[in-house]
């Protein structure tokens, strides 16, 4: 393990309202959803079922939260001059960036966790262990798309603006693309809007794995195509804008 993983990892993973925000958070919401909307229903086979399906959205989720919320700082280092530095070291330009990628995937990982135990354990959701795993494994994949699409929008912006978009992204992706609500429940014109999103296919991703064992292929198709799109944007951004020196 490299000491510039290491170091980016823990300048992330130190930050309490990180960990609040994309752990606890999608877990306690997990929690209450499950209450409230599970609740309602009148058979244990319908109380399962709900109960399954808000722990995928929670896990994608906070996922997606904690993704973007570890590649947010790629704009202050940018601004700050800290992006800069490692050109005048023997470090390459994209094990930098690559260092980022992996912190952001590896950030993702806690959250999936943490909501996949609360299911099991406090909702009582109940699936084979070999199902567990692939959800797990799965929505942890996937969340590389938000990494890349986190990356994007630290290079693209400045430290100022990179935030506020952060924020309306996260929102946007969770309530237009089925994670808060399902998007059944959108007005029909917006539906075309919600399939078109990242966040949907995403969580497509794990409710096809609950239901049927594998994600489907349609889903898995088009997280590859948002990652690559994604990739490929924050590569051209990289070469096309300038690097600051050190500021002060």
């Amino acid at each position: 393990m490299s000491p510039l993983f290491v170091f980016q990892l823990r300048r992330v993973a130190r930050n309490k309202q990180f960990v609040f925000f994309t752990v606890l958070l999608p877990a306690l919401f997990t929690v209450f959803l499950t209450k409230i909307i599970g609740g309602q229903m009148a058979g244990a086979a319908e109380r399962q079922d709900v109960a399954a399906s808000i722990m995928v959205s929670m896990m994608a989720y906070g996922a997606i939260g904690a993704a973007l919320g570890a590649t947010i700082r790629i704009s202050f280092d940018r601004a700050s001059g800290w992006l800069r530095q490692p050109r005048v070291t023997p470090v390459p330009q994209t094990q930098v960036f690559g260092v980022d990628v992996a912190v952001g995937v590896l950030l993702t990982l806690p959250s999936v966790l943490v909501v996949a135990l609360v299911g099991r354990f406090v909702n009582g959701v109940q699936l084979p262990l070999g199902t567990w795993i692939t959800l797990v494994a799965v929505l942890w994949a996937g969340s590389a798309a938000f990494v890349a699409l986190g990356v994007l929008v630290g290079l693209s912006l400045d430290e100022k603006a990179a935030g506020g978009a952060i924020g309306i992204l996260g929102v946007v992706l969770a309530a237009l693309g089925g994670l808060w609500w399902p998007v059944e429940m959108l007005p029909e014109a917006m539906r075309g809007l919600a399939y078109s999103l990242p966040s949907y296919w995403y969580a497509e991703l794990g409710r096809g794995v609950i239901t049927g064992g594998l994600p489907a292929a349609v889903a898995v198709l088009a997280i590859a195509a948002y990652t690559a799109a994604f990739g490929a944007l924050a590569v051209l951004v990289a070469r096309r804008r300038p690097l600051y020196a050190v500021a002060g």
